[in-house]
């Protein structure tokens, strides 16, 4: 599964606590590094396989574009990443697809919340909200993803088999073209403290989730995963408990942690500003 992302300045991100740690890179800048836009063993979905996924289609007041992934929680409210929303002006969102090129409804939307709190640098905090302009009616292919009560804050999900999914690159050649299909991976949730001997405490904090691929350690999100969902599998329904947030500069295929926003963490500021 590659995902794209159009040519954006690299954003310099360290983690300043110890020169072993590695640096965590957004997916919106790994597209700066071609060479680094791989990941491995991901799979096609199936129509319908997830309703819930949309696809972003960013515009900056300069002219630049950038693509993302975000989730349908209502008819009217996407959840995505801090990243994708920053410096955007204008959303286009294919969503009941499998292919964003032949959407079954084009949202649109100039209403985005970015989280006060998001921290670029260490890139704590990394959610934020899209409001579409139209209500989506839902149908077979287009239906929300369930998110966690607030009251399960201190859950882990510790070794939960998860799925991430999203849109993009299927060649790590430079130039080459974008996937308009969807992919997707499956995803182990380890725990923050494994994942903090890859980034450090500063980058990795309560409100992180960390994942390895579940079948080989080299399966992760990559490039234009950005603000997608990762989802388990509770009482039959699909249950968000992560979104996209980064991965390492040393590579989507490096073996190392991709690191995700833990849901259940931003449900009171979900509330406040959806009312779901």
């Amino acid at each position: 599964m590659k995902l794209f992302l159009a040519v954006m300045a690299c954003l310099a991100v360290s983690q300043a606590a110890t020169l072993s740690f590695q640096n965590p890179m957004t997916m919106r800048d790994a597209q700066a590094d071609q060479s680094r836009v791989r990941i491995v063993n991901g799979f096609p979905a199936s129509p319908g396989q997830f309703p819930y996924q949309v696809f972003l289609r960013g515009f900056t007041a300069g002219g630049g574009a950038l693509a993302c992934g975000g989730s349908l929680i209502s008819n009217q409210w996407v959840l995505t990443a801090a990243h994708c929303i920053t410096g955007v002006v204008r959303f286009e969102i294919p969503m009941g697809t499998i292919n964003f090129n032949n959407p079954e409804v084009m949202g649109t939307s100039t209403n985005f919340i970015i989280h006060p709190s998001y921290n670029p640098n260490n890139l704590n905090n990394d959610i934020g909200l899209i409001r579409l302009d139209n209500p989506v009616a839902f149908s077979q292919n287009i239906q929300p993803i369930n998110l966690p009560s607030a009251d399960r804050t201190g859950e882990t999900f510790l070794d939960a088999q998860a799925r991430v999914s999203g849109f993009g690159r299927t060649s790590d050649a430079p130039g080459s073209g974008v996937s308009p299909t969807l992919n997707w991976v499956g995803i182990r949730v380890i725990s923050n403290a494994q994942c903090m001997l890859t980034y450090g405490s500063s980058v990795v904090v309560a409100s992180t989730i960390c994942g390895l691929g579940a079948d080989a350690n080299n399966q992760s999100t990559c490039n234009g995963d950005s603000g997608g969902p990762l989802a388990i599998t509770e009482g039959g329904s699909s249950l968000q408990i992560g979104v996209v947030s980064f991965v390492s500069s040393a590579g989507c295929a490096s073996g190392h942690p991709s690191g995700y926003v833990r849901t259940t963490h931003f449900r009171n500021w979900i509330n406040q500003h959806t009312g779901i």
